[in-house]
């Protein structure tokens, strides 16, 4: 047993930051078999003090789509996508294996561009019922 805490999120997903904005337990969920699409689950705080906007998603080299296109946030907000969340970001041409990490990179409007390699998972246990919505493009 140990007494030294970790600095690290819980859960599977991978952390990014650019700037003040952090990308929480970044994750690939799996679209439903047979498709080709996955979910980009995360939660994307905004430290600053500054408003920025979320502007683009590419997922494997491909733009993903984000539901509005373009998503506000806030200073100090706290918004998830994908996961009890009104707001997604999909790929619809994804090949990717589970169990392989694959890059993603968010565009910020003021932060800038963060880049991660991103666990792929299945849409089971924990995850299930996470899927793209719309279901496709």
């Amino acid at each position: 047993m140990t007494t030294v805490q970790s600095d690290d999120l819980t859960g599977d997903g991978v952390q990014a930051k650019v700037g003040n904005i952090r990308a929480e337990n970044l994750l690939l969920v799996r679209g439903p078999e047979g498709s080709a699409s996955a979910t980009l689950a995360t939660r994307i705080v905004n430290g600053d003090p500054e408003a920025d906007r979320l502007l683009g998603v590419q997922i494997d080299g491909l733009p993903a789509f984000v539901t509005g296109d373009t998503v506000e946030l806030l200073p100090g907000e706290s918004i998830g996508f994908g996961y009890e969340s009104d707001l997604w970001i999909n790929s619809y041409d994804f090949s990717a294996a589970e169990s392989s990490y694959v890059p993603v990179a968010l565009q910020f409007e003021r932060a800038g561009i963060a880049r991660v390699d991103v666990l792929v998972v299945p849409p089971m246990g924990y995850y299930e019922g996470i899927e793209p919505v719309p279901p496709a493009a």
